[in-house]
């Protein structure tokens, strides 16, 4: 697992109140990953079947609607996750 996690995009991805977006931690890289649910292009069916294959020990599910999120936001999120 890395071991720093891009703690403002876990901010933004708990903010996003877009119910078409969904967003996932990668923990091996730190980085959030964007997935539009709406779109079916080739690269987003790769991507979202990428992280679907990878859910739970590499990637975790960032829900949103937040959107007063902060850093003791963030803070809860990965404790909950235990992370």
């Amino acid at each position: 697992m890395a071991a720093t996690y891009n703690r403002e995009q876990i901010r933004a991805a708990l903010a996003q109140n877009d119910p078409a977006l969904s967003f996932y931690l990668d923990l091996e890289t730190g980085g959030v990953i964007k997935i539009n649910e709406t779109e079916s292009s080739p690269e987003n069916d790769q991507l979202r079947d990428l992280v679907m294959e990878g859910y739970g020990e590499r990637y975790r599910y960032i829900p949103g609607g937040n959107a007063d999120a902060d850093d003791d936001a963030v803070a809860a999120w990965l404790e909950a996750e235990g992370i």
